[in-house]
């Protein structure tokens, strides 16, 4: 430089072109200094730009491996969760399976207050049956019509309907319309009145019906005989005779068949002698009853009361030692009052026979709370 100098201060003078060609040459040479600095930062730049890039590249690598394993592991956590929820509720959190769900613990006061009754399983007879409709009528045998021997006037009633009567007790007096004395008429045994047609100062005719005076402990059971079952049904049969489904039960026998067929519904007439101390039975009622005409012995036979359905199945309440087990059956023939059972239940087992349905109700309880039935 100090060079350069010196030369364009000794031409300077008698050159003026030379020096501007001087300091053009200066600049560019200064330029393509500065050009070749530039180059060789910007390449030195792009150099640790690219060593730079290498390893962010390297690193987002080794992220997105890392991002892809935490993805797999979550994927798998949440299968596992998922399987978790798919699991059978007896393999999963809360500890209670089937069998827990089924077990009914009771104290022996609640087994009394709910009226349930235990039985042990051992065999019977079924009957096949045919079922014929029916109704309650009277016991004519047992039924009377109160008539006065002579004409006359009413004077005096002493029963009304309704009424229990004894034997020889006065119904009512009247006074002979023909020798204007007073007469009695008596009930003929003792019974219910259970129809007068009279009324006080009446002029009736001998042998005109006063009063009807039934004894109601027995009445009869009045069934109709369709003419496809005729030659099933027999004198001496076992029939069991409902009324309703929460009605009373009577099970007796055919006492007589009639030996001619209604002309109106063309059905012939099993009739049953129905004990009715209670009063349940009353005349008028339709009833059903139905008739065994062959028996079947099973070794295991338990009444319909017995057997509820859980889920589409068939099943017993069964005592065991940690309560009252729900036992799906397989049952077999049947018949008006109990079912054979096939597999679930063995003679000698302890089961519910009546009001089942009480543990049942206790056992969904438990279910809805999150806890197997416990009763106390």
């Amino acid at each position: 430089m100090k060079l350069l100098s010196k030369t364009i201060n000794k031409f300077a003078l008698p050159c003026p072109w030379l020096i501007g060609l001087i300091v053009a040459c200066l600049l560019a040479t200064a330029c393509g200094q500065h050009d070749h600095d530039s180059h060789d930062h910007a390449g030195g730049d792009h150099a640790e730009a690219a060593e730079h890039g290498e390893a962010h590249e390297a690193y987002e690598g080794h992220n997105d491996h890392g991002e892809e394993m935490h993805a797999s592991t979550e994927h798998a956590e949440h299968d596992g969760h998922a399987d978790d929820d798919d699991a059978e509720p007896g393999d999963g959190h809360d500890g209670h399976d089937y069998h827990a769900e089924g077990l009914v613990t009771i104290s022996d006061d609640m087994l009394r207050e709910f009226d349930i009754e235990l039985a042990a399983a051992g065999p019977n007879r079924l009957h096949k049956e045919v079922v014929l409709p029916g109704e309650i009528k009277f016991n004519r045998e047992r039924l009377a019509y109160v008539t006065p021997r002579y004409p006359g006037t009413i004077t005096g009633i002493n029963a009304r309907l309704a009424d229990e009567v004894k034997q020889g007790q006065v119904l009512a007096t009247l006074e002979s319309t023909e020798t204007l004395r007073p007469f009695e008429v008596k009930a003929p045994f003792t019974g219910t009145i259970v129809a007068y047609e009279i009324t006080p100062g009446e002029t009736v005719e001998a042998g005109m019906p006063l009063f009807t005076v039934a004894d109601l402990t027995s009445v009869w059971a009045d069934l109709r005989i369709y003419q496809r079952d005729l030659n099933k049904v027999h004198q001496g049969q076992r029939v069991v005779v409902v009324n309703g489904h929460e009605g009373p039960q009577f099970t007796g026998t055919i006492n007589y068949i009639a030996p001619t067929i209604d002309e109106h519904t063309r059905t012939g007439l099993a009739r049953i002698v129905v004990e009715n101390q209670g009063g349940e039975w009353r005349p008028g009622q339709f009833v059903k009853g139905s008739v065994a005409i062959d028996e079947h012995r099973a070794d295991v036979v338990i009444p319909r009361s017995a057997v509820l359905t859980h889920e589409g199945d068939l099943i017993v309440f069964v005592q065991t030692e940690e309560g009252f087990e729900l036992r799906p059956v397989v049952l077999g023939e049947s018949d008006a009052t109990s079912h054979e059972v096939l597999s679930g239940l063995k003679s000698g087992d302890t089961y519910v026979s009546r009001n089942a349905i009480s543990l049942k109700a206790e056992m969904n309880k438990g279910s809805f709370g999150g806890h197997a039935g416990h009763v106390h």
